[in-house]
């Protein structure tokens, strides 16, 4: 008979239960958060880990262990029926969670979210020790409360085999569970229990595991660790507290724990102290992306993160400026602050030395329907590779992790390609939704790093500023005239006045000198707004031309195609001299002559300048009239349009900042009252920052900023004592963001 073909069954060796307990996971840390998530899982009101019968060594702060050292974790869930424990509990990788899942039952009865699935957490315990013992009681009330007991201490670690006898390593299904079912119930009775310090009331209902023939060390700095992730195992900001879960350690009966509360309170108010907060963020899963900027309301489309490396290097498209394809990954929510950790933080952001180490204990969390994934966060996690990129990169590409707190919230349902490792040491990273998601997080990071570099460039502005208008180096030179006085030094005397008339001398010369850039710095920003158009007309008049060279070098040519194309590279010369004509009038030469000038002319060459980036922005600009038509104004033309020139850069690059559909830029001219008020409706300027918008050199656009515009402005009004404010007080404001008013009224 023949023996050639048969069926062949898998058999896993019993050695799979320190594989997936003790191997498999990391450390202790992540052991015993994997069975606190059961507790979780459970409708657990509370669970407690008690270390008993410990030596404690206070010179090294450890416990030393020996043979009747226990943890126990126990908890107040639903318990486990004798089927359960049977067909679930001994069995790896059991699916009874997944299917549920997948079946639309990912709820419990106090409405969590169930966060395992995988049938393997609970062999965790094999990571602390190697005695098992297991006593649960169902909530049901018929159900006995059971005793499991699972005893691999007499075997060799690795192969599981009896070490002394040398035996075949046993096969799993050989591994024994000595139970007992209870008719009357020793544990699990009605019963006064202390958790945190309040007495509770016991239910009959749970599980304890104690774990004996404990495998590893342990030390307070372990169990301090362990305790601030359980304070961080939901979201500590936004999570509210409408389910109570609550967790303590005990060692040798003593309570260790961080206070949940104050640790919460702490980050939140904290977070007044950064200068860039990103509140309400989330990304829809699709091409949109919203949030809060210090209360402002943001929406950026996904190709506003192309200008970010990471982002770009995942999604742009062959030519760099579009998408090849979205982010694999699903919607999510997140919020960062962004904290200032240098010693030139204004007042309102200083730091205090432990307030700089909470942000340092303190990352960017990741959660997964309001339960942390570990080890995002930790403070040696690197996760989204930003400590990485600031070693080999520039480090002020980047921000740092030390002054970053953000928590991004994803969930299974939106996220099921975002899974778990076995080991559950983060997410999966096969497939793209993993790169994805992390080079999303990436990009706004990225987007962030330029509102911070803004913030500390008004700053740096704001500090210089402060400097001058002190009058710090002219308050020096009258102290160090007064100290020789005092010491009736006439030598040293005569030697200051004449640097200070040196420095008087240094000084006017330089004021000239700026009032000489002032008058030529709106002749560069008219430039560039012309520039793009200019550029293109040269292009097509010099191909048109090449066309007439080639043309009339031929032998035959015809008479009205030359006359055609000579017509051609008339109209577009015309065109370069016009736009050439209307920026004439900013140049210093053209300055002199004061005229009427009627404002809606003046605004309409302006608008010339822009018609370009406008379009290209869809930006609806809209000029109105009240009190009259004709606003005339007397001053010289150069003025008004480096006025307007200005005011309308600063709404174009500011509106091209934000995704809004209706882009708005609109100018309201007050015949009656000599006034017009120029507004759009972008993010606006913050208050901190009003004072300072027209001192020269202060911007808020980070390196991209003159610091110059509103200055010059200001400075070219005032020379015929015109006026320019900006109009805070938001029942004048005609568009919701910046809104600024020019008053010609002292002309009459």
């Amino acid at each position: 008979m023949s023996n050639n073909k048969g069926i062949l069954k898998p058999r896993a060796y019993a050695r799979l239960l320190t594989m997936i307990g003790d191997q498999l996971i990391k450390n202790e840390k992540v052991a015993l958060m994997e069975l606190i998530k059961n507790s979780y899982d459970a409708d657990a009101n509370w669970v407690q880990i008690r270390f008993k019968n410990f030596t404690i060594d206070k010179d090294e702060n450890t416990l030393i262990k020996n043979e009747n050292s226990c943890i126990e974790i126990e908890d107040d869930g639903s318990g486990m029926t004798f089927d359960t424990i049977k067909n679930v509990w001994l069995n790896p990788a059991t699916p009874n969670k997944f299917i549920q899942k997948q079946g639309g039952g990912n709820l419990t009865k106090k409405k969590r979210i169930i966060q395992g699935e995988k049938g393997i957490g609970r062999f965790a315990v094999y990571k602390l020790g190697t005695t098992i013992e297991v006593v649960t009681k169902s909530v049901i009330k018929s159900e006995k409360e059971i005793l499991l007991i699972n005893d691999l201490s007499e075997f060799d670690d690795e192969l599981l085999n009896d070490d002394k006898k040398q035996e075949t390593p046993k096969y799993l299904d050989q591994i024994e569970y000595l139970y007992e079912k209870r008719d009357k119930p020793i544990d699990f009775v009605s019963k006064s229990i202390l958790i945190k310090g309040k007495l509770d009331m016991r239910e009959p209902n749970g599980t304890i595991i104690r774990v004996t023939n404990i495998r590893g060390e342990w030390d307070f700095e372990k169990i301090e660790s362990i305790l601030s992730d359980i304070a961080k195992l939901n979201n500590p900001v936004t999570t509210k507290k409408s389910d109570s879960f609550v967790c303590e350690i005990l060692v040798n009966g003593e309570s260790q724990f961080i206070d949940d509360k104050d640790y919460t309170e702490d980050l939140k108010i904290l977070q007044s102290k950064a200068p860039i907060k990103i509140t309400d963020g989330k990304y829809d899963g699709k091409n949109t992306i919203k949030y809060k900027l210090n209360g402002s309301e943001i929406e950026l489309s996904l190709e506003r993160l192309l200008a970010i490396t990471e982002f770009r290097n995942r999604f742009a498209a062959s030519d760099r400026k579009c998408m090849k394809r979205l982010p694999e990954c699903g919607a999510f929510t997140f919020q960062f602050h962004v904290y200032d950790r240098t010693g030139k933080a204004p007042l309102k952001y200083k730091l205090l030395p432990d307030e700089k180490k909470i942000i340092r204990d303190n990352r960017i969390y990741l959660y997964r329907d309001g339960i942390r994934v570990l080890p995002y966060g930790d403070v040696i996690d690197d996760w989204l590779e930003i400590d990485m990129n600031r070693g080999t990169g520039r480090a002020g590409d980047y921000l740092s992790n030390d002054q970053t707190v953000g928590f991004i919230n994803i969930s299974a349902k939106n996220n099921p390609d975002l899974k778990d490792k076995t080991n559950r040491e983060g997410l999966l990273e096969i497939g793209n939704a993993y790169q994805d998601f992390k080079a999303t997080i990436q990009g706004i990071l990225g987007i962030l790093l330029n509102e911070y570099k803004k913030y500390r460039f008004s700053v740096d502005a704001k500090n210089k500023i402060a400097l001058v208008k002190e009058s710090v180096t002219q308050n020096q030179f009258e102290s160090f005239k007064q100290y020789l006085d005092e010491r009736k030094d006439s030598k040293g005397a005569k030697v200051l006045d004449v640097i200070y008339k040196n420095y008087i001398n240094e000084k006017k010369y330089l004021k000239d000198r700026a009032e000489i850039s002032e008058d030529l710095a709106a002749v560069g920003i008219a430039v560039e707004a012309a520039s793009h158009d200019l550029m293109m007309m040269m292009q097509r008049a010099n191909t048109t031309l090449s066309s007439v060279i080639e043309l009339t070098e031929s032998k035959n040519y015809d008479p009205k195609v030359l006359n055609t194309n000579l017509k051609k590279l008339h109209g577009q010369i015309t065109y370069i001299e016009s736009q050439i004509e209307g920026i004439q009038p900013i140049f210093r030469s053209s300055k002199r002559q004061s005229k009427d000038l009627k404002i809606t002319s003046v605004l309409t060459d302006v608008k010339r300048y822009y018609d370009g980036v406008i379009e290209e922005n869809n930006i609806n600009f809209v000029v109105e009239e009240v009190g009259g038509k004709n606003l005339i104004v007397n001053c010289t033309e150069a003025v008004l349009l480096q006025t307007f020139i200005n005011l309308l850069d600063n709404s174009v690059y500011w509106l091209k900042t934000v995704d809004k559909t209706n882009k708005e830029i609109a100018i309201k001219l007050d015949k009656q009252k000599s006034q017009v008020i120029f507004a759009d409706n972008g993010p606006g300027i913050k208050l901190d920052d009003q004072p300072y918008i027209f001192e020269p050199f202060f911007s808020t656009k980070g390196m991209q900023g003159r610091g110059l515009g509103l200055y010059i402005a200001t400075q070219l009004l005032g020379r015929y004592d015109f006026e320019i404010s900006y109009i805070s007080d938001k029942k004048k404001q005609i568009l919701v963001g910046a809104n600024f008013l020019i008053d010609f009224s002292k002309q009459n």
